[in-house]
């Protein structure tokens, strides 16, 4: 039953405006489930790795989790398994990449332009540290989040042969790819939904 109200509530929501109506809400979870390679989840609350207080209390937040005021706030590396299951109730951990292990979530930052739709990934090393961030979605302008890539990641623009392609990347000294964001217009820009502009993705390497 609570799972109905909540799926209830957040159809409702993403009928209003937004980032949340980029997609439906059965949309939404295949857009987030076909970027996991593997179904295994995680209900924060209900795992031994969440036995906080706080991880008790995600049962009652909405799928995307707890609001996002700034990007910086989910984009970072300083973060622990068990601060990802208290924000978000449900996390998809079978992303496994050698000796890497994936903590995937649904991401919707907010209601403006700029906010980000998607889904969002933290990879943990052996020492339970985070070596990379991937993001997949999308966004109506991705400034903000060029700003963020650019100032606290030192990105740079590489051009690129297509116009409807705009590349950053962090490189390292030995000239090798290390980081990178695409921004790619979308096949089909919808006057009616300005949310979807750009198809966004961002793979950031701990440095």
């Amino acid at each position: 039953m609570f799972r109905t109200m909540l799926w209830s509530t957040i159809g409702l929501a993403a009928a209003a405006s937004g980032p949340v109506a980029l997609y439906s809400t059965s949309d939404y979870w295949d857009f987030f489930k076909s970027n996991s390679s593997g179904n295994s989840a995680i209900v924060a609350g209900e795992s031994e790795n969440a036995t906080s207080p706080a991880a008790a209390g995600t049962s009652d937040l909405p799928i995307e989790g707890v609001p996002v005021n700034r990007l910086a706030e989910v984009f970072r590396f300083d973060v622990s398994t068990g601060w990802v299951m208290q924000r978000w109730p449900r996390v998809s951990t079978g992303m496994a990449d050698l000796q890497l292990q994936g903590y995937r979530v649904p991401l919707m930052t907010g209601t403006e332009i700029t906010d980000l739709a998607g889904s969002l990934t933290y990879y943990f090393n052996a020492e339970q540290q985070v070596e990379r961030i991937t993001f997949r979605g999308a966004t109506g302008d991705a400034r903000e989040l060029i700003e963020l890539v650019t100032g606290r990641y030192r990105f740079v623009r590489r051009i690129t042969n297509n116009p409807g392609l705009f590349v950053y990347e962090s490189v390292h000294a030995k000239r090798k790819r290390h980081s990178i964001l695409q921004v790619r217009l979308a096949p089909v820009v919808k006057s009616n939904n300005p949310y979807r502009k750009f198809d966004v993705t961002l793979s950031i390497e701990r440095s």
